[in-house]
């Protein structure tokens, strides 16, 4: 994965995971936690992806 991408894709999870807090917070709806858990896993995946520039 191109550096940029992977820049990218980490900045999207993070903005997945701070939206799905603030609505759970705002509704308490478990859908929110669960969206927010998976933000994290693909936080965790992303930051682990080679920045080498393989796939």
């Amino acid at each position: 994965m191109a550096p940029i991408a992977r820049i990218m894709a980490l900045l999207v999870a993070v903005a997945m995971f701070v939206f799905s807090c603030w609505m759970f917070a705002r509704t308490g709806d478990w859908v929110a936690a669960v969206f927010a858990l998976g933000s994290v896993a693909y936080g965790f995946y992303f930051f682990n992806s080679g920045g080498d520039g393989r796939a």
